[in-house]
């Protein structure tokens, strides 16, 4: 069995297409390149995690999935009540 490794280009290649994915969503969402060199985009996050965005995990506000399952249970009770 043998072990075979990606070459340079290869590595390069997935690098330039994470850079790329990376900046076309800093684009559509924030208007304004995140970073100022494109390697940057390939090391780490593009969102901010500042208090003001991250508002209801800061405050313990339930997210879109915990409403829906609360409101699947209410609907659940609701049809186990009717039987």
């Amino acid at each position: 069995m043998s072990t075979e490794y990606r070459g340079i280009g290869y590595r390069r290649y997935v690098r330039d297409k994470t850079i790329l994915r990376k900046k076309r969503i800093s684009k559509a969402v924030y208007g304004l390149d995140w970073y100022k060199h494109d390697g940057q985009y390939s090391k780490g996050k593009i969102h901010c995690s500042c208090g003001l965005c991250k508002y209801g995990k800061k405050y313990g506000l339930p997210t879109i999935r915990d409403m829906r399952e609360t409101s699947r249970e209410k609907i659940l009770l609701s049809d186990y009540r009717m039987i």
